[in-house]
């Protein structure tokens, strides 16, 4: 099996020859997307929040078999890499990389911030930042300029509390969008006035931009690197839960590192 490999070239060409599968669980919605040859075949959108570990592997099932399709038939695997959920994310990426293994496919991770930016950019003029959800109060964000979509800065982790990266952009047209903005609507109004809220339709990506970004993505035969901003919540409250389980955080910290590098050496 032939696989085509693509890189952030912009003189390479940018069509997929052959079934592309990408897949999406970074925050509340499930997406799976199909492309044949660079054009949508078939798409599903699924709002569980929290649940996606049930619905990923019957929904993947389902769309391939109601297409007469199997994992074989596929060409490559793209799948966003964060930053996002720790669970959705670690589920789709583990997803993505035993379907690879199993079929010898090629990956691809996309990055979920420009994805989502990618949406309405062509549409503004200025500076547009994309804020999504972390934890309380706590946002993962990125700006770009828009429309031609440079970034301003590296993904982050910001305090909706004191939002100094963007307080400091009143003096250009700001919009913003995201799951970041709705969860810290009172703190939007207070903090960041000047900010345009932009339409929540654009808060996920449709199944035209996960297709997009796909394409031009670099497709190799290693592991998807997550992009994570900022320690699970399980790491930092690790002496907490060392307590509970009758561990001392010294140990709890070693078995933790011991984990992470099994796992590291595994992939």
């Amino acid at each position: 099996m032939t696989s085509t490999v693509f890189s952030n070239d912009p003189d390479r060409p940018r069509k997929f020859a052959g079934l592309l599968l990408i897949l999406n669980c970074a925050e509340d919605r499930l997406q799976l997307c199909l492309a044949r040859d660079g054009d949508l075949l078939a798409h599903q959108d699924w709002v569980v929040p929290g649940r996606a570990m049930r619905h990923l592997a019957p929904a993947l099932d389902q769309i391939l078999t109601s297409l007469k399709l199997k994992i074989f038939d596929l060409e490559g695997v793209a799948c966003v890499r964060g930053p996002g959920g720790f669970t959705g994310l670690r589920l789709c990426l583990a997803t993505a990389y035993g379907l690879a293994f199993g079929a010898n496919l090629p990956l691809a991770g996309l990055d979920y911030l420009p994805l989502l930016a990618s949406g309405p950019a062509l549409l503004l003029q200025g500076r547009l930042a994309v804020l999504t959800h972390a934890r309380q109060c706590l946002v993962h964000v990125q700006v770009f300029t828009v429309p031609n979509l440079v970034p301003v800065c590296p993904p982050q982790v910001m305090s909706m509390d004191a939002p100094s990266l963007l307080t400091g952009m009143a003096e250009t047209s700001l919009f913003v969008l995201g799951s970041g903005v709705r969860r810290n609507m009172s703190l939007m109004t207070a903090n960041l006035s000047h900010a345009r809220i932009l339409d929540p339709v654009w808060d996920h990506p449709r199944p035209e931009q996960l297709i997009e970004a796909a394409l031009a993505a670099h497709f190799s035969l290693d592991p998807i690197d997550p992009l994570y901003l900022r320690p699970s919540d399980a790491e930092e409250n690790l002496e907490a839960i060392a307590a509970r389980r009758g561990l001392n955080p010294q140990e709890a910290r070693h078995r933790l590192s011991a984990g992470l590098e099994t796992t590291h050496d595994r992939t």
